[in-house]
């Protein structure tokens, strides 16, 4: 009964959730790689008389990235390795239209489309609701995901103890820093607390508008920034009465009011002011997904004397999220072997290179990221983050816009001074509680 009841309201429910992507999403970097060369194909448990019966088989994509330059190349790969055709049914580019054209042939058990490519919010929300295929079993098996980030992939696609895609991507929120005004100040990025306050203090300027820090606190985006220092301060973002919780809260109202290094008027700022300030030299640093790589290169803001990503500060630990899109199988799907063979591939390293040169996406594989033969703009970040920050996935519930802008609320009454910590605790505790029980 409560299945049902979820199931039937889950497309309302879910439009509103998707609207997350365009929020809080991320961006792809600029292509350019070297081929992979490992040649293990990890964790390909197909039998031979699968492998037989798929072979000329064809099944069906929901995709947006068929308009890419390099789709008809990724299409022949997967042929190639397979021995599986691709038919592609465009995803609406409208985000409601996709979303409630995915709910729909999810939940009605339609076997029209084999594979999906969904974001972290609506893999949340379409595992829990069982609608996909598990695939630990045959395509993510241990030694498959043993190459991915490991806390990822237990908060985002695995759910009571099944995994339910191939991640496609890594994106990582780091920390930027603006080297110009680091010189400046005579400073160094920073690399704990103290030292983030002390450079924020330095380069400071209310007069000419120059915040040491700056940030995208609108109710929809600041989700990523609260969870980050809940990470920073070692909290818990579904605890809000855990004291580490409380601290990381304090320290953003205190950035606002009591130290003055980050604007309150920022509270109407989604990312596209937020970048454009930083390029224009207003914030000393923010954090940000390292997909915004090709927006400061081509704005000539790019390098390591202008804007770049610096290590992971340390409060009390150094935790960075990641965010991914996922090609995952419908679990009402009547070509599920072949459409297995085509997500082992994918899961390959072979198959992260080949999905990079068609995207430009960094692969999610830690593997391919870390191989020495692997090229590609901003990877020395990227492969700093993997080696030194533990990586997770956003704190998420099916409900995800809903959970993402009522926090969000609460978040600006309580730097605007309109409720108190202890009240804002109380609230933002209470809708957690609602929405992860629902």
């Amino acid at each position: 009964m409560l299945k049902s009841k979820f199931r039937s309201n889950l497309l309302l429910m879910v439009v509103a959730m998707f609207l997350s992507l365009l929020l809080i999403g991320c961006v792809g970097v600029n292509n350019s790689s070297e081929d992979d060369q490992d040649s293990n194909n990890d964790g390909e448990t197909n039998s031979e008389e699968g492998s037989e019966n798929v072979e000329g088989e064809t099944i069906t994509w929901m995709t947006n990235d068929s308009s890419r330059e390099g789709w008809e190349d990724l299409e022949q790969k997967i042929l190639d390795e397979t021995g599986v055709g691709i038919d592609v049914v465009v995803t609406p580019t409208n985000p409601d239209d996709m979303v409630a054209r995915m709910t729909t042939i999810l939940s009605s058990g339609d076997t029209e489309v084999d594979i999906m490519h969904i974001n972290d919010e609506l893999m949340t929300a379409f595992s829990r609701a069982g609608y996909l295929e598990p695939l630990e079993n045959d395509v993510m098996t241990e030694d498959v995901i043993s190459n991915y980030a490991e806390e990822y992939m237990k908060d985002i696609p695995t759910y009571e103890g099944s995994v339910y895609s191939v991640p496609s991507y890594l994106e990582i929120l780091a920390f930027w820093v603006n080297n110009q005004l680091l010189d400046e100040a005579g400073m160094e990025a920073p690399t704990n607390k103290e030292e983030f306050l002390e450079y924020a203090r330095a380069v400071t300027d209310v007069d000419e508008g120059v915040y040491g820090y700056g940030g995208a606190w609108e109710r929809s985006y600041v989700f990523n920034e609260i969870g980050t220092f809940i990470n920073l301060f070692g909290g818990d973002y579904f605890d809000w009465e855990n004291p580490k919780t409380q601290e990381a809260l304090q320290f953003l109202h205190d950035l606002a009011h009591e130290e003055q290094v980050t604007p309150v008027s920022q509270l109407a700022d989604i990312y596209d002011p937020m970048i454009q300030k930083f390029i224009d030299n207003k914030y000393g640093m923010l954090f940000m997904y390292t997909g915004a790589i090709p927006t400061f290169d081509e704005a000539g803001a790019y390098g390591p004397d202008q804007l770049d990503i610096a290590p992971m500060p340390t409060f009390e630990t150094n935790d960075a999220y990641i965010a991914s899109w996922h090609h995952v199988i419908n679990g009402s799907s009547e070509k599920k072997e072949a459409s297995k063979k085509v997500l082992e591939y994918l899961a390959s390293p072979e198959g992260q290179v080949a999905y990079y040169e068609m995207s430009g996406r960094l692969p999610a594989r830690l593997d391919v990221l870390n191989d020495p033969d692997f090229s590609a703009p901003g990877l020395e970040h990227v492969q700093q983050y993997i080696e030194k920050s533990t990586l997770r996935g956003r704190p998420l519930v099916p409900q995800s816009m809903e959970f993402v802008t009522g926090i969000g609320s609460i978040f600006q009454n309580y730097v605007s001074d309109e409720i108190t910590l202890d009240e804002a605790v109380e609230q933002a505790q209470s809708e957690i509680d609602r929405l992860a029980n629902q």
